[in-house]
């Protein structure tokens, strides 16, 4: 009987090869399995400006008043648009608007439709750097595409204003998707004077 169990182990086929052959080959089935559904999870989503170099206007930043407007060009909003399956949770951001070369106003958002942006009154630093944030719940539909509508103000200046001349800054938007992900948007922003 020995005899035939040698005879079998010569071949390849014994009880115990094939056990630990079994035993051996279950982490790595399990782990081949558990890949493609980890690179699989998360949101697939893409987002982009709109109408990035459109005709708009900017507002005072102490108020709205007639005559204070400026005109100008940018986009007039952005949008996300989930190719993948629904999600849920929120979608927050940071919009920073920098001077292109020497200015002596800054550029800011007055609103984001759809979001909530804080601080709500605009802060400039004194370089005329435009720093905020946004947040909106409720998350995306499968095949959905939301939009958020923004408009745009410069800082008031105390004393004379700048005359017959334009500034330009670096438009940078940072979305945060609930899984993690950023998607990061830039454009530019002219304002006349």
């Amino acid at each position: 009987m020995n005899a035939d169990v040698d005879g079998k182990e010569e071949n390849g086929f014994s009880r115990r090869r094939v056990v630990a052959g079994v035993a051996w080959s279950l982490p790595v089935i399990a782990t081949a399995i558990a890949a493609p559904a980890a690179a699989a999870s998360g949101i697939s989503a893409t987002a982009n400006l709109v109408n990035p170099v459109s005709s708009i206007s900017f507002v005072s930043s102490t108020g709205t008043g007639s005559g204070t407007n400026h005109t100008g060009t940018g986009p007039t909003a952005f949008q996300i648009t989930n190719s993948g399956a629904a999600f849920t949770g929120i979608i927050s951001g940071t919009v920073n608007i920098k001077p292109s070369g020497t200015v002596t106003a800054g550029a800011g958002v007055q609103a984001i439709t759809g979001a909530t942006l804080t601080p709500a009154t605009p802060a400039y630093s004194n370089t005329f750097e435009y720093n905020g944030s946004f947040t909106h719940s409720g998350g995306l539909t499968a095949g959905q595409t939301l939009s958020f509508p923004m408009s745009f103000q410069y800082q008031r200046l105390s004393g004379a204003s700048p005359s017959k001349t334009t500034y330009n800054y670096t438009l940078t938007i940072t979305l945060r998707l609930p899984d993690g992900t950023s998607r990061i948007l830039t454009g530019a922003l002219a304002v006349n004077y």
